[in-house]
């Protein structure tokens, strides 16, 4: 197949983004995994070493983003017009990404919350209620990680105080790779919703994950791929968000708080208490999140209906580009292949 210009540019803007940007970030974060390895002494307390473990590999993605952009501004000439006219410099828009203001700050609240009863909680119910087993292989697979052995912990204030920042830096780590900068870099380089799906995509793979764990044969051969929509469609929601608001705070919180909860109810879970989760636990938050339907249903309604109408403008021929029906496909085409290139390199830090 021949391709024409429209095509041409679609893989080139895409590849170069791969190859420039996203390769150098997450060999960045591989460095940083390497070093925290070699420098955090062993001989700490597992559950110390496990929350500095967790809080380095935040700060170190956090870093890495502008480091990576400055480097590549500086000694590239792969800068956009959209990227030269900018005012604003790219370290300093990456940064702007967690500002809470005077303003904004309720609505960044809101919209958190919002995020976590109505997107993460009912999904995260929905595959407890089909594959309940999931619970006690999640307990088993991450704690056969050193920096998961704060989930052993008998106490369990003393496992919240270790919970919540391990969590919380988890969080900043995906939101940032996956929002702050796939999603909105690269859609100062290309179609911005086509990075929105990139990043979606690659979110949604880590569901493949399961197949490479240890203990990956114990679990329903369909949990994965019923995760992969999961998470896709959770990583769709915060990237589309993230590309309208410009906000990454609502994500890292949701996120974070939405661990939380997902963790405390490994460590209570003794192989018997099925119903008990879902009647003590699940029952009432669910009820919060109809509460918030009601309250906030303007809202949401207007935010469902801007992403349906940014996913129909994507789905459309771009006018600007002069596309044509086949080059839309090869777009989406690409957009899936690129997804799934970001999910591979990025076991460099997931494994």
């Amino acid at each position: 197949m021949i391709f024409n210009q429209v095509k041409r540019s679609v893989a080139k803007d895409r590849l170069r983004f791969f190859l420039y940007e996203i390769t150098i970030v997450f060999l960045l974060i591989f460095l940083i995994s390497i070093v925290e390895w070699i420098l955090i002494p062993f001989e700490l307390n597992p559950e110390i070493f496990g929350t500095i473990f967790f809080i380095i590999r935040a700060l170190g993605v956090f870093l890495a983003v502008p480091t990576t952009i400055m480097f590549i501004k500086k000694f590239t000439s792969f800068e956009t017009e959209l990227r030269k006219k900018s005012e604003i410099s790219a370290f300093k828009s990456h940064f702007l990404l967690y500002k809470l203001t005077k303003s904004n700050y309720k609505y960044q609240f809101l919209y958190g919350i919002l995020l976590l009863f109505l997107v993460f909680i009912p999904l995260n119910f929905f595959l407890y209620l089909l594959f309940p087993e999931i619970i006690i292989h999640q307990k088993v697979s991450e704690g056969l990680n050193l920096q998961n052995s704060y989930l052993f912990i008998d106490n369990f204030i003393i496992f919240l105080v270790f919970l919540i920042p391990i969590q919380i830096s988890i969080a900043t780590v995906e939101e940032t790779i996956n929002r702050g900068f796939i999603n909105k870099r690269g859609g100062e380089h290309f179609n911005p919703i086509s990075a929105a799906l990139i990043s979606a995509y690659s979110y949604g793979f880590l569901s493949l994950i399961y197949y490479l764990e240890p203990i990956g044969g114990y679990i329903n051969n369909i949990f994965p791929i019923v995760s992969f929509f999961v998470l896709f469609f959770i990583g769709l929601i915060l990237s589309l968000i993230t590309l309208r608001r410009k906000w990454l705070f609502p994500s890292i919180f949701a996120n974070s708080m939405s661990n939380i909860i997902m963790f405390s109810i490994i460590w209570c879970f003794n192989g018997t208490n099925n119903v008990a989760i879902f009647i003590y636990i699940y029952f009432p938050l669910l009820i919060i999140s109809i509460i918030l339907v009601i309250w906030q249903y303007k809202r949401i309604r207007e935010s469902i209906l801007i992403g349906l109408g940014m996913l129909r403008t994507y789905l459309k021929n771009d006018k600007k580009e002069d596309e044509k029906t086949s080059d839309k496909y090869i777009r989406i085409t690409f957009d899936i292949i690129f997804g799934f290139l970001v999910f591979l390199i990025g076991l460099l830090i997931t494994l």
